[in-house]
């Protein structure tokens, strides 16, 4: 490479550096990307300047207005404009029938549009606007799905009539009302049934009981409602052995088998359920051996589910989904085990719930009443999305505590309403969601796709000579370097590394001597400097001399990191080794957590904390010692009408220390009178204050504001100050402490000194009686009976005392 060229890079790398330190311009945001598709996924607000030419030498990533401002030309600068473009839109409308044979002849649209395609910045937001109509004589479907165990055989005979009633009310409703009938017991394997029924298959309730079954399609959804009736009285009941049914295993095979059921495509979907017992759960199946998972499949041969010993019951979640999936609305009419089949119902997306009688007697009422509830309102939802956050607005009447994104009541048959729905992109993630009113087929589906590259890093420049005369690939105004060059323009090779000291160059990528580990692990060391790698985590850059900072490493506050984006975010700190909090205007703190405003602080009087106390992140901590509480210190349980005006007061007629300051007297907003006698005016209230000389000053004040709004405040000119020589009361307070103190001291040397002098006298007294009785004393000499002789005296019995002759 030419030298002259080689000198030249540096210089232009040398400044870009500089620049890159000092800059203090610009989103702050983008700075940090280091390729196009980088800055494109921080900020939606981010462009990328890809000019090559030696006038641009700035950051890459920044706003567009300051891209230009620094020198890039407009015609390189790439950004991402968001659109929303309808595919599909179709207008709302009703069903089209045939007169004379009452045939549909053009299906009703619901909801417009009916595709919509997104393209947007991940961060940023865009609305859909959709229209949603409450069609009328919109087809129905009504699968009656019941209960035939022992127990609900006289509902069994109330219900033979039920078709033809039935098909009369709906047909007032929709030309097109299909009905079919189906039954469940449970699964036909012991312990559910009687052991002997598990071997013989022969039932002992009575002649006209069937063997157990799990579910039966008695019926295939049929507009002749006569058939209907014709079905029931044919049908039996049968028995099983516990308490609980096969409700689940039933509503899922109801639900799945769409062609043996008979389920329209362009109808709204009813599923009646009638019960008076429990239901088993997933898991249950254990009981009888069966391990295998519920699948969700149609397994009907023959209309009945021959197979419910081979699967487990369903659970609720896969049961909800299943009926979400197939667009269906479940209505339970139970008779018995309110509370359970309630709160099935606020669990299953758009499930009803309502009391049967013991004899069904009130099941037409209870099927015409729901679907005159169900379609007096409209409730909307989506399916989740991965990445895509919705909000949802409306102007039609929602109802609070809505379990669904939007539901609005009071909607009658044709009635409209218009919403949008805010689509925000959270991750680089491509989507295709729908949005619905239940009870519908129709949808809005949306495509979003997130913009997270550039167009540009499909077209690299190989082996441009921007890149050090040709020793990498240019690629959206960097350089992508071939093997065995490095840097930002490709200007370290492999070959001047070997004619260096390797060693000696790897210690400017390293914090110390004790490290052994270059660049932290998270970069390479290239020509003696730290070039960071980038981190596969979205939003999370690694930065710092020697990669040591995270911008996700800092302190988190409230579960974000610095308190979230707006409050602070997370920066390599001026020793370019640690994390720190970079806190936004209007926040302080270790992890931005103390906003700096005082408003929150501010008495209504329109002092900070009343003066009372000291304003801390946004909140009054009341001084110590002090009479006032509450938020803003300006609560005092204590004081009385006076302590209101006290302060103006002394403002007035003090000039000593006992002064307020000059900001609580510049605060005084009362009109102030003096006066030399109490002024005889109805409503005034009266105090009084004593000075450091102990002079009573008195005023009064009125007891509330005049007509123009203020109030008046009368201090008499004259003191009220007594005389010291009258009595004890002139002393001055501590004076009269002093005395009272050291007359306490001397009463208790008096009682001490009168205590020693009574003792004294006692103990003198004893001891003159002791030498009186000690002259008296007589001492005589006695022999002590227990005393013996030390000397023995033995006598020679053979002695007789002669002398020898």
């Amino acid at each position: 490479m030419d030298p002259l060229r080689g000198v030249y890079l540096i210089s232009i790398l040398f400044t870009f550096s500089l620049l890159q330190a000092v800059s203090s311009e610009g989103l702050e945001e983008c700075h940090p990307a280091k390729s196009c598709g980088s800055c494109m996924r921080i900020d939606p607000r981010c462009s990328w300047c890809k000019d090559t030419s030696d006038t641009f030498i700035s950051l890459r990533c920044d706003t567009r207005e300051e891209l230009e401002q620094n020198g890039c030309s407009p015609a390189d600068i790439l950004t991402t404009v968001s659109r929303v473009e309808i595919v599909q839109d179709l207008h709302v409308r009703d069903p089209t029938y045939d007169e004379a044979t009452d045939e549909l002849l053009e299906e009703a649209i619901p909801i417009e549009p009916q595709e919509v395609r997104i393209s947007l910045r991940r961060g940023e937001t865009q609305t859909i606007k959709a229209k949603v109509r409450q069609v009328a004589d919109y087809p129905v479907d009504l699968y009656y799905l019941m209960d035939l165990s022992f127990s609900m055989n006289d509902d069994l005979q109330n219900i033979q009539g039920l078709g033809e009633t039935l098909g009369v009310r709906m047909r007032q409703i929709t030309r097109s009302f299909a009905l079919g009938f189906g039954s469940f017991v449970d699964k036909p394997v012991s312990p559910f049934i009687n052991p002997i029924q598990a071997v013989t298959n022969k039932v002992s309730c009575s002649d006209d009981c069937v063997p157990t079954y799990s579910f039966r399609n008695e019926l295939r959804l049929n507009q002749n409602t006569t058939l209907f009736s014709d079905k029931v009285r044919n049908t039996r009941i049968s028995t099983n052995e516990d308490e609980a049914e096969g409700t689940l295993d039933a509503i899922m095979q109801a639900t799945v088998c769409k062609g043996h059921i008979g389920w329209r495509d362009d109808a709204r979907r009813l599923l009646l359920i009638t019960s008076d017992a429990p239901f088993h759960i997933e898991g249950d199946g254990k009981m009888a051996g069966i391990l295998t998972p519920n699948d969700g499949e149609c397994h009907l041969d023959e209309d009945s589910y021959q197979t419910s010993h081979l699967y487990d019951y369903p659970s609720i979640g896969q049961l909800n989904d299943t009926l979400v999936e197939n667009n269906i609305i479940t209505i339970f009419a139970i008779s018995g085990e309110a509370s359970l089949y309630r709160d099935l119902a606020n669990i299953i997306q758009g499930a009803n719930f309502a009391t049967l009688t013991s004899s069904s007697s009130n099941i037409e009422t209870i099927i015409t009443d729901t679907y005159a509830a169900i379609t007096g309102s409209i409730k909307m939802t989506y399916s989740k999305p991965e990445g895509i956050e919705l909000s949802f607005r409306s102007n039609c009447t929602r109802l609070e505590n809505s379990p669904y994104p939007l539901e609005c009541s009071d909607i009658a048959d044709g009635g409209e309403i218009t919403f949008e729905v805010d689509v925000t992109a959270t991750r680089c993630v491509n989507q295709t969601f729908t949005i619905y009113p239940i009870g519908f087929e129709s949808r809005l589906t949306v495509h979003v796709s997130v913009m997270c590259n550039c167009s540009c890093e499909l077209k690299p420049d190989y082996n441009s000579s921007y890149c050090s005369g040709g020793s990498g690939n240019e690629v959206c105004g960097i350089c992508e370097c071939l093997p065995g060059r490095y840097g930002d323009m490709c200007e370290c090779t492999g070959e001047n590394d070997e004619q260096q000291d390797q060693t000696a160059k790897d210690q400017f990528c390293k914090p110390d001597n004790s490290s052994s580990v270059l660049c932290s692990g998270r970069g390479e060391c290239i020509c003696g400097e730290c070039r960071c790698h980038q981190s596969p985590e979205a939003g999370e850059e690694i930065s710092g001399t020697y990669c040591e900072c995270n911008n996700q490493a800092c302190p988190l506050d409230d579960g974000e990191v610095c308190g979230g984006s707006e409050r602070g975010e997370c920066v390599c700190g001026l020793d370019q080794r640690t994390n720190e909090c970079q806190c936004r205007p209007g926040y302080t703190g270790e992890t931005c957590s103390c906003p700096t405003q005082t408003d929150t602080c501010r008495a209504s009087n329109g002092r900070i904390c009343n003066d009372q106390g000291d304003c801390t992140c946004g909140k009054c901590y009341c001084r110590e010692g002090s009479k006032f509480s509450g938020p803003q210190c300006d609560e005092c349980l204590t004081c009385t009408e006076c302590d209101r005006y006290i302060n103006c007061v002394k403002c007035v007629r003090f000039n000593t220390t006992d002064r307020p300051s000059e900001e609580e007297c510049a605060a005084c907003i009362y009109v102030i009178h003096n006066v030399t006698e109490q002024p005889r005016l109805n409503n005034t209230g009266s105090c009084s204050l004593s000075d450091l000389n102990n002079c009573s000053i008195s005023f009064w004040h009125d007891s509330e504001e005049t007509v123009n709004g203020t109030i008046n405040i009368y201090i008499r000119e004259k003191e009220d100050c007594p005389h010291s020589e009258t009595s004890l009361v002139g002393l001055e307070l501590h004076f009269l402490i002093l005395l009272i103190v050291i007359g306490i001291i001397l009463i208790g040397l008096l009682l001490i000194f009168i205590y020693r002098l009574y003792t004294w006298y006692l103990d003198r007294k004893e001891y003159q009686q002791f030498l009186a009785e000690k002259e008296k004393a007589q001492w005589e000499k006695v022999q002590n009976p227990i005393y013996q002789s030390s000397t023995t005296t033995f006598q020679n019995p053979s002695y007789g005392g002669k002398s020898a002759s």
